[in-house]
């Protein structure tokens, strides 16, 4: 049998998890993690196993596996979800949409049953659907499953239920459970009948200094913003587009330069301050497109105007564009992106054709 930290890493690093990022997910402490992962504590309590198996999201196989290397006797899985990083359990800036999409999937005589959030990757549709499935549990009293990985999930018709998922879902499961609503987190909608797209965009302005300075303040306890650095920080959070993922990332930067620095070092280059696993992330969410819309992207990084091209509601609806007053613009980190160069084929320019998955 496995140890219990090296099997929690292997399914952290396999979600792409950062130890703060589960921690954030599963309502357990950065240090408990770090302490189970590098074998200080072999005997976790039967809740933190809950916790941390919620937070990954296991299926129900390597739920137990988990629960018998932590020395527990494998149980249901329950049924409320991890809830998300923020204060008082909301995840910062995301207060509209989180209403949003709740009342989409709970209130009206039609409420949507196929929910499609859709984005680049880093924009926070992960989160969000947590954020959403936590308020239908604690205050409707919904039911809520995780997408299994190879199994069908067991569904209680008695009692509405949420289906929170990353892959594309049977459409049969609707058909064959009417108190059942199924949200997707993907790079673009699943194209099955019914389905509502929900896109989420970058963080507003104020929202994204907000959601920094809450990442700051834990490698930077004593950081406050002040005229000074007032100009940096809204620079720094313009360079990164208000992405949740990329402000994570550079708010590590804090223990070696101050904002001004950084900004300048992100000017220079918007994908340097952010994690390889973002990069190839980012470059994946490029690699779903098209021949056309590919294109049409890189035309636009390098500074053409779309016109009235049909692929631009494509690109807006998977985050790869926004509006900008009149015009569209490409979002910074994807424009870095999509013009760094990278080995395999490429287009006239030197801009990648391909990229690592």
């Amino acid at each position: 049998m496995r140890e219990f930290g090296e099997l929690l890493r292997t399914h952290r690093i396999g979600a792409g998890l950062t130890q703060q990022q589960l921690a954030d997910f599963a309502m357990v402490s950065v240090r408990a993690i770090r302490d189970l992962e590098c074998g200080r504590t072999r005997s976790p309590r039967a809740e933190t196993v809950r916790l941390l198996a919620d937070g990954l999201r296991l299926d129900e196989e390597s739920r137990a596996d988990l629960q018998q290397a932590g020395g527990r006797a494998a149980g249901r899985s329950a049924v409320a979800p991890p809830a998300p990083a923020g204060p008082a359990g909301l995840i910062v800036g995301r207060e509209a949409e989180a209403a949003a999409l709740a009342a989409l999937l709970s209130e009206g005589p039609g409420p949507a049953r196929l929910v499609t959030v859709t984005g680049v990757s880093g924009v926070g549709k992960t989160r969000l659907a947590l954020e959403v499935a936590g308020v239908l549990h604690f205050r409707h009293g919904w039911s809520v499953l995780w997408h299994p990985s190879q199994t069908v999930p067991s569904i209680n018709d008695d009692q509405d239920t949420v289906l929170v998922t990353d892959r594309r879902p049977d459409p049969r499961l609707l058909q064959a459970h009417p108190r059942l609503r199924v949200v997707v987190t993907a790079l673009a909608p699943v194209g099955l009948p019914g389905e509502h797209v929900f896109p989420l965009g970058p963080l507003a302005d104020d929202d994204a200094v907000r959601l920094l300075l809450t990442h700051v303040h834990r490698v930077r306890p004593a950081f406050k913003p002040e005229p000074a650095n007032q100009a940096a920080l809204m620079g720094l959070v313009h360079e990164l587009d208000g992405l949740p993922s990329a402000l994570e990332f550079a708010a590590g930067w804090f223990m070696v330069y101050s904002p001004q620095h950084l900004l300048e070092r992100l000017r220079s280059n918007p994908l340097d301050p952010t994690s390889a696993h973002l990069r190839d992330s980012l470059r994946r969410s490029l690699s779903t497109l098209d021949d056309d819309g590919r294109g049409l992207l890189v035309r636009m990084a390098e500074g053409e105007d779309p016109g009235h091209s049909p692929y631009v509601t494509e690109l807006c609806v998977r985050g790869l564009v926004r509006r900008a007053g009149p015009r569209y613009e490409v979002l910074n980190l994807v424009r870095a992106a999509v013009l760094e160069p990278v080995s395999g084929p490429h287009l006239a320019g030197g801009v990648a054709l391909t990229w690592p998955v």
